[in-house]
């Protein structure tokens, strides 16, 4: 089976083949289930799944929170179920996506805690991969942005990222497994969807039909010169990282303003992903660069009410509010004694 062999090929390179379990990020999509299967089929460690009922498509997303339940009970694979009207819980700022992101990650890594498994699979496949090259290629965020989606991300594995998604519809056809089509798939009304339905299937008709194939060789490539930008980033940023709550992430200043160009950039950029920040485009990251090198005290919206705050003392990524309650606490001090977050 040549699925088998990619898939466990994926788990070798991934580091997850001998883990002692994961949990599988499952929707009921067709992506999901088939990714499912193949930890059943093939994965020696625990598994378990977790799904997050966004209380939308007028109670659509219910059906499938009762889908994936009863198919988690059909193989006997324990099921956490959570349910989050998304549209109410949207922090100032987010969109409805970013909201429905940010809740699904916090029950996955939620399960992953509470019952003890180091490893959580999401069901990215090959076309979600050009997908995302060709929005990121869009917005300007750079050479990163063409690698698509990376294998992994801290305890976040792809284990389905070499399938296409009709290789992973396939699978399941072929063993008698139903899924759950979500609709709005279908819809053009988001980004992703235009890409997906409008985009990709004129650049196959009228430039290369084998675009995704050169997309996905291009990823490849890019993967190699990114990882090594990062390690040289992680590098530096390992140097000026310190502790200083509420900061979600803080440094120190000195010597950053000397540091490359390019350097700068890929840390700023690295430290957004791994407090899960939206992507900043070029422009955005060359800017807040700027901004460092300038020096003085500034602050700089990232996203939702994520600030990135700098003063002599320090740069940090803050809620809003954290930074409103620094002022607060300190407002009949002297100016020289506020935080320097809220200065």
């Amino acid at each position: 089976m040549d699925y088998r062999r990619k898939f466990l090929a994926a788990a070798s390179r991934q580091g997850w083949a001998e883990a002692s379990g994961i949990v599988c990020a499952l929707s009921g999509g067709g992506d999901s289930v088939a990714m499912l299967w193949l930890l059943k089929n093939f994965f020696k460690g625990r598994l378990a799944a977790a799904h997050l009922d966004h209380c939308t498509r007028d109670g659509g997303s219910h059906e499938d929170a009762i889908f994936v339940r009863e198919l988690c009970e059909s193989w006997g694979i324990e099921c956490a179920v959570k349910v989050t009207d998304v549209h109410h819980c949207r922090e100032s700022g987010e969109s409805f996506e970013m909201a429905g992101r940010r809740a699904r990650y916090e029950h996955f890594y939620e399960t992953a805690a509470r019952l003890g498994l180091p490893y959580i699979a999401v069901g990215h496949n090959s076309d979600d991969v050009v997908e995302t090259q060709l929005m990121n290629l869009a917005r300007g965020s750079g050479l990163a942005g063409l690698r698509g989606i990376p294998e992994v991300r801290g305890n976040i594995v792809r284990p389905v990222i070499d399938f296409s998604r009709e290789e992973l519809r396939r699978i399941l056809r072929e063993n008698g497994v139903s899924w759950r089509d979500d609709f709005t798939n279908d819809e053009s009304d988001y980004t992703r969807n235009k890409v997906r339905n409008i985009l990709i299937p004129w650049i196959k008709e009228n430039l290369n039909s084998g675009f995704e194939g050169v997309m996905l060789g291009l990823a490849k490539q890019v993967s190699a010169e990114v990882e090594a930008k990062e390690s040289a980033a992680r590098g530096e940023i390992s140097k000026i990282a310190f502790n200083q709550p509420p900061a979600l992430a803080a440094w120190r200043t000195c010597g950053l303003k000397e540091l490359p160009e390019l350097t700068l950039a890929e840390m700023l950029r690295l430290q957004g992903a791994e407090l899960s920040l939206p992507a900043l485009s070029r422009a955005r990251t060359n800017e807040l660069a700027g901004l460092v090198r300038r020096g003085g005290c500034w602050r700089f919206q990232w996203a939702r009410d994520i600030e990135v705050c700098y003063s002599e003392r320090g740069i940090g990524w803050l809620h809003r509010a954290d930074i409103k309650a620094g002022k607060i606490f300190s407002k009949n001090t002297c100016e020289n004694r506020l935080p320097w977050w809220a200065r």
